[in-house]
């Protein structure tokens, strides 16, 4: 799914007090109430006389993005419901019916909810409808057929049941229409705070969200969902924008970038950290190859991979740059652990008495370090645990509260470290609030990987809005690995090496998939990596 923030360029009309998006606020994601609350504060401290002309402004912005994205349209169908969301829609309706458009835009209002129980905003916005010659319709008179763009103006963000009845009918006939389909702030049957469904949601082509960007729409079922994103401030002022908190940050590679190190013309390897990758049992050394070739292509100057004894000739006869050490014990570990600049455990480790032992001596050495209860250290060293490093922790119920460590779960295994029974992620779950329950239990830095993957930095929350399905492939998860460790290995900070690990890993996959995402594999992505970090 293609993501992409708009700057509202031809959705924020001239009339606006405020023409041009700050930057800041529009990378700001919030949950509904807080949304809600900035809504309250336009009125309340008179930047707008009533919330009405809000939804107006919400209506202009609507109908400007209609006018230029779909110049061609002639008849469009608006479909609302019964709260602010539909005012919007009935407001968008009467805007569009008086534009002096030639020709002039046919409207097809469609109502799911008895229009005699409307009230506030709404009530108002459905009256002005009636007065300039409107008229509304019921779901059977949809006529999708004849229809240029379908307005989902239906539900906003404050659902929290599944959707019935007719409400069910209506998501269902939309997105059967096979037409253009924009919705109005949210796509109705989608959790504004989780990114979730109840049940069914409108799959929109683009999504026009106003005041501030709600923060499930950049991850979990949110991603299939809301088609390309666009934000409109309706004039909100930067002070207001300070007078709440936002609840996480949507990440963008034009500035993250901006935190990768520069190299100096006469460093040499050493300069470039070491990363040691312990993992790949017998049989699975994949795993750990990946992770290794991805850090080299991520810029870590030494490599090394602690693994099977079987596994050696096997990597180093395609990867002679990787440094391969076959061990047999735990104690093999020593020598190189202390020669590293940092750690990723995990790629292929397995479960199986050798992958325990290994992971037990990392964890010895961690606790041995002078930094390990925050008394400091001149080189503090940072550790990557992923795969079945995880799995290892969550059989054995293994808690290393330790602040430089950064755990890279997908779902199954995130599940699994809070010993939760269902090891896969339903259209209900709670993205926010499992990463949540992992920082609080494990107490270092969390990435939960997926769609819209979340990274926790000091109860800070970041999003990453790239990534594909193209990348649902083997491997994934160990380049990726591989690509903070050596980031790590490098001596940045663990918030830039994750913040650009994530987003590096998962734009790569963008630029692989303008090739087709059908068969994609992961050593497609290390070319573009290199390319990116260049």
């Amino acid at each position: 799914m293609n993501y992409k923030q708009s700057s509202s360029k031809g959705i924020v009309p001239s009339a606006y007090p405020h023409k041009t998006e700050r930057y800041n606020f529009m990378h700001y994601c919030y949950s509904s109430e807080t949304v809600r609350n900035l809504d309250y504060l336009m009125v309340e401290q008179g930047i707008v006389d009533t919330s009405y002309e809000l939804m107006n402004r919400a209506a202009q912005a609507l109908l400007d993005f209609i006018h230029l994205n779909y110049s061609q349209a002639t008849h469009i169908t608006i479909i609302c419901g019964a709260g602010n969301n539909a005012g919007d829609g009935y407001l968008l309706a009467r805007l569009a019916l008086l534009h002096e458009k030639e020709p002039p835009l046919k409207v097809n209002l469609i109502s799911v909810f008895d229009v005699e129980h409307l009230s506030g905003d709404a009530y108002q916005a459905h009256q002005d409808w009636l007065e300039c010659g409107g008229e509304v319709n019921t779901i059977m008179d949809s006529h999708f057929a004849a229809t240029d763009v379908v307005v989902d103006a239906l539900i906003g963000t404050g659902l929290n049941r599944e959707l019935e009845d007719e409400w069910y009918d209506a998501v269902a006939q939309i997105n059967l229409s096979a037409k253009p389909v924009v919705s109005v702030d949210i796509p109705s049957g989608l959790d504004a705070n989780t990114g979730s469904t109840y049940g069914i949601a409108v799959q929109a082509d683009h999504t026009i969200t106003f005041i501030g960007q709600k923060m499930g729409m950049y991850t979990a079922q949110a991603r299939h969902y809301c088609g390309q994103i666009h934000f409109a401030s309706l004039g909100v002022p930067e002070e207001l924008y300070n007078k709440v908190k936002p609840s996480a940050t949507i990440m963008e590679w034009a500035q993250v970038s901006k935190l990768l190190p520069h190299r100096s013309p006469i460093s040499h390897k050493g300069d470039h950290g070491h990363l040691l990758i312990i993992g790949g049992d017998y049989g699975m050394v994949g795993a750990c190859r990946i992770a290794g070739e991805a850090a080299l292509r991520a810029g870590s100057g030494l490599v090394s991979i602690a693994t099977h004894l079987d596994n050696v000739n096997a990597i180093t006869s395609v990867r002679p740059e990787l440094m391969v050490h076959g061990v047999e014990k735990g104690k093999d570990l020593d020598n190189l652990l202390k020669k590293a600049t940092a750690i990723a455990i995990g790629p292929g480790l397995g479960t199986s008495q050798w992958g325990m032992n290994l992971l037990d001596r990392v964890i010895k050495f961690i606790k041995s370090q002078p930094d390990y209860n925050n008394k400091g250290a001149a080189e503090r060293i940072h550790y990557v645990f992923d795969a079945d490093a995880l799995n290892i922790m969550a059989k054995h119920n293994i808690v290393i509260q330790n602040k430089n460590i950064i755990y890279t779960p997908h779902f199954g295994e995130a599940y699994r470290l809070l010993h939760l029974k269902n090891l896969n992620p339903s259209e209900t779950t709670n993205r926010f609030e499992i990463i949540k329950q992992l920082k609080e239990k494990y107490y270092g830095l969390f990435v939960l990987k997926g769609p819209g993957t979340l990274i926790d930095i000091n109860d800070e929350i970041s999003i990453c809005p790239y990534g594909n399905e193209g990348m649902a492939s083997a491997g994934m998860g160990d380049c990726l690995t591989g690509i903070i460790g050596a980031l790590l290995a490098q001596k940045l900070s663990v918030r830039d090496a994750v913040k650009i690990g994530v987003c590096l890993h998962a734009k790569a996959g963008d630029h692989v998939a303008k090739e087709g995402r059908n068969g994609m594999i992961v050593s497609d992505l290390f070319p573009k990596i290199r390319a990116l970090l260049n």
